[in-house]
Order: C-alpha cells, then sequence, then structure tokens
C-alpha cells in the first residue's frame, strides 16, 4: 500500500538596510517522504537546516509526532499530519551576520554557510530551494533585483540547478543519497549585498534644491531557505512524485 506524508517548516532572515541594523522573521524548511513499503516507515526521516555550523532548524519524526527544534527558541511536539503548530517550527537566518553596534556595509562579503544535515535514521535524497526577494511595509518590492542579493553559491559539482528557476528562486538538487547523520557539501558560503543598490535612486530637482531619494530606503532584503527530503526507497519514483523532476535525467541518482 502506497501511503505519502508531507511536512513543512518555515524559517527566514531579513536585514533591515535604511538602519542597517539585523533583523529576522522566518528562514524556510520543507520535507517530503513518500512510503512505497509497508516496513519502510515515515518514522525514520528528518533533516536539518545548518547555518555555519550550527542548526537553524529540524524536524524529525518519532513515533505520531514531529520534534522540532530551532535557533530561535521554538520547538516541541507537533501533530503527525505537520499542521498543528507549524508555527513553531520558525527559525532565523543571519542573525549572527553583524556583530555588536556593526552597520551593514555595501559589498562587504559577510560568512554565511549553508547546509543541510540527515537528522533521521534511513538515507534520503535532497533538495533545497532559496528565495531572495525585497520587502517594504510588508509588501514585495519588484522595483529592485533579487540579483543585489549575492549569496554565493559553492560545490557545484554537488549541488545541481534544476534549470527551472526564476530571478528570485534558485532551485538545487544534492547528487547522491546523503546518509543518515551526514551533512552536505555547503551550498552557500558567504552573502553580499551589491553596491550597485545605491545607483537605484531617483533624482528631483526644484529651483537651487536636488533631492535624491534612494529606492533601498526603508526596504528588507529577506533569504528564504527551504529544504525537502526525500527516502531512497523506489528513488525514482518518490522523487517524481514528490518534486517533480526525473532525478536521472538531472543526475542525480
Amino acid at each position: 500500500m502506497r501511503k505519502k506524508a508531507t511536512w513543512l517548516m518555515v524559517g527566514a532572515a531579513c536585514v533591515l538596510l535604511l538602519c542597517s541594523t539585523i533583523g529576522s522573521t522566518r528562514a524556510a524548511l520543507t520535507y517530503y517522504s513518500d512510503n512505497y513499503v509497508a516496513k519502510i516507515t515515515v518514522s525514520q526521516i528528518g533533516v536539518s537546516l545548518l547555518e555555519n555550523g550550527a542548526a537553524v532548524s529540524s524536524r524529525d519524526y518519532d513515533g505520531d509526532e514531529w520534534n522540532v527544534a530551532t535557533n530561535s527558541g521554538a520547538g516541541g511536539a507537533q501533530a503527525a499530519d505537520g499542521t498543528a503548530g507549524s508555527a513553531s517550527a520558525n527559525g532565523a537566518l543571519l542573525i549572527g551576520m553583524l556583530g555588536e553596534g556593526e552597520r551593514l556595509a555595501l559589498n562587504k562579503k559577510y560568512e554565511e554557510k549553508l547546509s543541510v544535515k540527515n537528522s533521521g535514521s534511513i538515507d534520503e535524497y535532497v533538495r533545497v530551494r532559496v528565495y531572495r526577494y525585497w520587502m517594504k511595509d510588508g509588501k514585495k518590492v519588484t522595483t529592485l533585483s533579487p540579483d543585489l542579493i549575492d549569496l554565493h553559491f559553492v560545490n557545484t559539482d554537488r549541488w545541481v540547478r534544476s534549470g527551472e528557476e526564476t530571478t528570485e528562486c534558485v532551485e538545487l538538487f544534492y547528487k547522491g543519497a546523503l546518509a543518515s547523520g551526514e551533512e552536505t557539501a555547503a551550498f552557500a558560503d558567504t552573502i553580499r549585498i551589491d553596491g550597485r543598490l545605491a545607483s537605484e535612486a531617483s533624482v528631483e530637482t526644484k529651483g537651487n534644491t536636488v533631492t535624491t531619494t534612494y529606492k533601498y530606503d526603508g526596504v528588507e532584503f529577506h533569504v528564504d531557505v527551504e529544504v525537502d527530503a526525500v527516502q531512497i526507497h523506489n528513488a525514482q519514483d518518490a522523487i517524481k512524485s514528490a518534486w517533480g523532476v526525473d532525478a536521472s535525467a538531472l543526475g542525480i541518482l
């Protein structure tokens, strides 16, 4: 009998550029498991998102509950369907990006090593989606390019791009199965706000007065990281079902 369980954990991070101070909302973490054989149980799967070697958030199935831990202090047990209490599964990225009293500097590279750990007891395949975007007053700012949020992707020989990405979203698949207890190679190592941001401005002249308004005034940049894991049993079909891609064509099996 085929069974399928889907679960979600979300987290994100943002930096307030106007005041050059660090703030955080949520970073993103998602998981999938498909059961194709009764003896392969979802209770064996788990995954964690790591930032600079520390867990941002993790979620592991134990019995009939999800055990959740995050770096924001939230967590605990959740219902088996993964819906109840999902808001408590949020972790925060970039909270240590700036030192005390430090101001954000354009073009400066900040350490941001991101990787995934298999915290379950069965091997799994891993996908990562990274979203970069700008926000102001709770709304997305479409006049600023996500490319100005320069998250430096690394280990491209281990992380395969799907080719179905957008300017805002980059989709990566880890090549090969990730063994229980093992950590992937990092998929990113630094983050930088491109100095071209300072040229995004409008100039208004009234008489002898020239007013320059920067498009980044009052905006936040956001980085969301979403992680999916699929068990290795019947991997080709499981990956197709969960992610809608041909694993063999991508070369990730």
